[in-house]
């Protein structure tokens, strides 16, 4: 007879013998399980009768939900004196003050209570599943993770709660090996860049396929309540997400939210608030290094004031006298603040379950007038109407407002002079407060009232509504229904302060989609044998208007956008429709033979309403396999406590384009009748009836492992990913009437290894335990084909073998120093001008060599870096000891490159009219090679090279620390769990960019991209 893996007979063992003990069976009357480890010896031997001028103490263990916990086993610590809880989860021991109470049961986490004068006390485990025995979604059902054969990443809600932010992806940052999570920026509401294994598409979307308890979206995730989730998955290669097809093309999240479980009501409370700052070391020059900058552009020293009234205004040359400088970054920024609440209600008998919960959040920008706002409801109701029949619905509405402010406040401190001030001598705010800048506003202009809205309020009803019909003990039916409705409004103001005229817009969107699925499953087992079949049958269909409006010279200025049929000319009036559908036929097949030999095999077939006809339909194949290596007798008993290999191949498509592309489009045109101007139409867009799909096929192989009892457990993944037949735009001669027509051309590679490890490293019964997860990964992105085969597109910066995102321009050599100004003098520059290195030349034939050619001209631009990191990953640390925990999530992002255009001294930018980032820039007394010296007369030469850092981070992510109070102190408030906590967010930034944070999704940090921050939060989480 085969063994098992020791943590399962582990967790039967304690089971049977708990019931056992239960029903009144004596210690010496329970089987010998210390045969099987000798971890069951201790239990064998609990002394139940042992006498002793003790106080009798009774108790009650339940889970997190209050249910009671029968069986589970209390001991004295130090000694063999035990007992088990009844059907009640009641118990009752004899022990002395100062004794320790050992609480345990599969499934939970060990928990320690010391005694002092009570006698009666309240315990409350918290879960905690093996990582190998846990049931993860796999799209469509579910599966113990030891049984996967795809690759696929997981995070549960407690996990996600350790980092308070506004969305689910946020909160995952740094916790997925394969998935590069990236803040756009610190706008409150702004957008967050997720990339599975990185990104296959030139033109069409990279965005991954959102599902939702079920029901599949790809609108805004900032409408949804990150605390309402109780699971989040990521399927990451074909085999796993071939089960969504064309949807699935970039992965898929899949996100399960928190249902009710059988028993009493439990009402919580989650809250927290926070302080944000701004992280930024941007050291502005104040005003005599300001003054000092604009005369060495002029060609004077840095400290004869001689000629300022040559460049400066009066005001500035009294002020720079007196010393009265102005900050205006200070003025422009400020803190901001993030807070957000929850109430939610859950429990359920034998016939329905409940979970209800309202929560609302929102987010202060560090600049004033932006902030994000969101109130959500979400209701799970599930009900047994019948022995077979079940039915249920999921539903999440939502209200959402971002304010948003334009980039000039900030932008225009940063090159504002420090010699003015923002109001006059009374105290008056001045519109244009610099005499020498006539037609440059004042950077607070738009925080004035009336002067800058950017509103956008969202209204958002996601739902599941479905039905479960089980035929029999193996067969079941599901139904879904899911609709998705979102209505938005965007409304723009700019008052009259900068010029003479205001102007207002207003933009609605309305999209309403919906999915319907058939979903027939059979799971059964007999013998060695267990297969899980599943069939589907799926509708998909989106429909969306919009329509704008658009006015100025508005006569009140306090009806902002609201009112723009008052304007006294409208600027633009538009709408527009858009609609698509998917119908799908999908089919699984899970079989497992004798616990060790796994096989996936998937099938799907798409038809997408967005190609032509004859190329709307794709069949997407998949198929996987796995063979548990410690399921072998030769690998029983040993360290190794499990071991897993598998591998798998898939193909999966993707028609993330625009409907109606294969159709062509008709755009208005005008002309010249006569003396008139007429008005037609002309063709737009070249119809392509041989669009097709875009398809991208995986091979990944991957290696399950568990050690010492899976105290240390992980898993290591290599695939391939190759994406043809891409979704590209090709452009055309000008004379053909076309920018461009979207064709299949071209191909990409994504290549990649990831690792995953956990570790229980210290696990004491003082009840100190340490928990380590560490992941790491890296994926290699490249172009394989183009519009010409292996030729480079210069034009649109696509280059074979590099990633599709790249940064081409000049190699920064230094600064022409005095002594090469010969050499400078050769290429027509001088000391303190920029160095560029020689990297390129032509050979006779006119092909570039990849030689020096003593010439620099546009062939010595080389592809600098990318936004692709060499590698990313994140090392989590937890703590716990006597109701104390601690984490500390750190997350690296090592390779990228990333453009400052805090440092873009191109137009007039350094030429000492503007003030600036105080930089290390070349004088004859300071020969540095950083940066040029200033020019009052022309930009620099090759001014872009400046522009290109390292972009490598490793940030302390998250630190929280939290503290369980313990039941005897809060039962009497009737609570059956609190907790306060603290957590820093974003706490530090170790990078060789040290100007403001280099996270970024594109590649570029500025003016145009507003700071992240740091944030500092207090929270609690209470239990009744």
């Amino acid at each position: 007879m085969k063994s098992k893996p020791k943590k399962r007979k582990l967790a039967r063992a304690s089971l049977i013998s708990g019931f056992l003990l239960y029903f009144g069976f004596s210690a010496e009357a329970i089987p010998d399980f210390g045969t099987i480890t000798p971890a069951f010896a201790a239990i064998k031997s609990l002394d139940l009768g042992e006498a002793g001028d003790f106080a009798t103490i009774t108790g009650t263990v339940t889970d997190q939900n209050g249910i009671p916990i029968p069986g589970a086993t209390v001991v004295i610590e130090g000694t063999t004196t035990g007992t088990v809880t009844d059907i009640q989860g009641q118990f009752s021991i004899e022990a002395n003050p100062g004794d320790v109470l050992q609480i345990s049961f599969i499934g939970y986490q060990t928990q320690r209570m010391p005694l002092e004068n009570q006698t009666q006390v309240s315990v409350v485990l918290q879960e905690d599943q093996t990582s190998l025995d846990e049931v993860v979604v796999v799209g469509y059902g579910t599966q113990r993770k030891s049984d996967l054969t795809g690759a696929i990443s997981s995070i549960s809600s407690k996990d996600l709660q350790e980092t308070p932010a506004g969305n689910f992806l946020e909160q995952s940052q740094g916790r997925l090996a394969g998935v590069d999570i990236v803040r756009a920026n610190g706008s409150p509401g702004a957008p967050v860049q997720i990339r599975i294994r990185g990104n296959r598409s030139i033109n069409a979307s990279n965005e991954p396929l959102y599902v939702i308890d079920g029901i599949p979206t790809s609108a805004n995730i900032n409408d949804f309540n990150p605390n309402d989730i109780e699971s989040m998955e990521v399927l990451k290669d074909a085999s796993a997400v071939a089960i969504y097809g064309s949807r699935g093309a970039n992965g898929v999240v899949l996100i399960t939210t928190k249902r009710g479980k059988t028993g009493k009501a439990v009402v919580s409370y989650d809250g927290y608030y926070g302080v944000k700052q701004p992280v930024q070391d941007l050291n502005l020059m104040d005003g005599r290094e300001f003054a000092a900058y604009s005369r060495i552009s002029r060609g004077h020293d840095g400290d004869d004031p001689s000629f300022d009234a040559n460049f400066f205004a009066p005001l500035e040359i009294e002020n720079l006298q007196a010393g009265r400088f102005t900050d205006w970054l200070d003025l422009a920024i400020q803190s901001g603040s993030q807070q957000d609440h929850q109430v939610s209600v859950s429990g359920g008998t034998d016939k329905i379950n409940y979970y209800v919960s309202g929560s609302f959040f929102s987010e202060d920008g560090y600049i004033p007038g932006t902030d994000f706002e969101r109130t959500a409801v979400r209701v799970n109701l599930e009900s047994q109407l019948t022995e077979k029949l079940k039915l249920g619905v999921s539903a999440t509405v939502s209200v959402s407002e971002r304010n948003q402010m334009s980039n000039a406040p900030y932008n225009n401190s940063l090159g504002y002079s420090p010699l003015v001030g923002p109001t006059d001598e009374e105290g008056n705010f001045l519109a244009f407060p610099n005499p020498r800048e006539g037609l440059l506003a004042n950077p607070l202009l738009n925080y004035q009232p009336y002067q800058y809205i950017d509103e956008t309020r969202r209204h958002r009803i996601f739902a599941n509504i479905y039905g479960e019909y089980q035929f029999n003990e193996y067969l079941k039916l599901r139904v879904n229904y899911g609709p998705d409705f979102n209505l938005s409004r965007r409304g723009t103001y700019t008052g009259l302060l900068e010029g003479n005229i205001n102007r207002g817009s207003v933009r609605n969107d309305m999209d309403f989609s919906y999915t319907q699925e058939n979903i027939l499953s059979y799971d059964r087992s007999f013998g060695k044998h267990a297969l899980n079949l599943v069939g589907l049958f799926s509708i998909q269909t989106s429909r969306f208007e919009e329509s704008s409006l658009s006015g100025q010279d508005i006569p009140i200025e306090k009806s902002l956008f609201y009112d723009l049929g008052s304007s006294s000319t409208i600027t633009g009036i538009g709408s527009s429709l858009g609609e698509w559908g998917l119908m799908s036929y999908m089919g699984r097949a899970n079989y497992r033979y004798d616990d060790k030999f796994l096989f996936t095999l998937t099938g799907r077939a798409d038809g997408s309403s967005r190609l032509a006809e004859g190329n709307k339909w794709a069949f997407f194949p998949a198929f996987s396999a796995g063979y548990i290596l410690t399921e072998e007798e030769f690998l029983q008993g040993g360290q190794v406590s499990f071991l897993k290999v598998r591998a798998g191949y898939g193909e999966v498509g993707n028609t993330a384009i625009a409907p109606f592309q294969t159709l062509g489009g008709l755009a208005r045109s005008t002309y010249i009748f006569g003396t008139n101007a007429g008005f037609g139409y002309q063709n737009s867009l070249i119809p392509n009836p041989d669009l097709r799909w875009e398809i991208s096929k995986t091979v990944n192989v991957g290696l399950d492992y568990g050690f010492f009892e899976d105290r240390i457990n992980g898993s290591l993944e290599y695939y391939v990913t190759n994406t043809s037949d891409l979704l590209l735009n090709r452009l055309l001669p000008i004379t053909s009437g076309y920018n461009s027509v979207l064709q299949n051309i071209g191909s990409t590679r994504n290549s990649g290894w990831e690792l995953t490890a956990n570790a229980n490293v210290v696990n004491r019964p003082s009840g100190f335990r340490w928990d380590v997860n560490l992941n790491l990964f890296s994926n290699r992105e490249q172009i394989t084909e183009l519009f010409e085969g292996e030729r480079d597109d210069v034009g649109n910066g696509w280059f074979i073998g590099e990633p599709i995102n790249v940064f081409y321009s000049f190699d920064q050599a230094g600064i022409w120093q005095t002594s090469e100004a010969d050499m400078a003098a050769d290429l027509g520059q001088a000391p303190g001008d920029i160095r560029i290195r020689d990297v390129n030349g032509r050979g006779t034939d006119g092909e570039l060599t990849d030689q020096p050619d003593g010439t620099i001209n546009a062939d010595d631009r080389r592809v600098l870096g990318s936004t692709v990191p060499n590698w990313s990953g994140g090392l989590t640390n937890r703590v716990s000891f006597k109701g104390f925990d601690l984490s500390v999530l750190v997350h690296a992002r090592m390779g990228q490159m990333l453009r400052s255009d805090y440092h873009n001294l191109g137009g007039n930018n350094w030429q000492g009219r503007y003030n600036s980032i105080n930089l290390d820039y070349w004088t004859p007394e300071n020969p540095t090679n950083a940066f040029p010296r200033p020019n009052a007369g022309e930009a620099p030469l090759y001014a872009d090279a400046v522009r290109y850092f390292d972009g490598s981070f490793i940030k302390i992510r998250n630190i929280a620390l939290g503290y369980n109070f313990q039941s005897r102190w809060i039962s009497k408030l009737g609570m059956s769990s609190a907790r306060i906590y603290s957590t820093v967010n974003n706490a530090f930034i170790f990078s060789p960019y040290t100007t403001v944070d280099p996270e970024t999704s594109n590649g570029i940090v500025g003016a145009g991209s507003p700071l992240t921050t740091a944030t500092y939060i207090f929270g609690l989480n209470l239990k009744f």
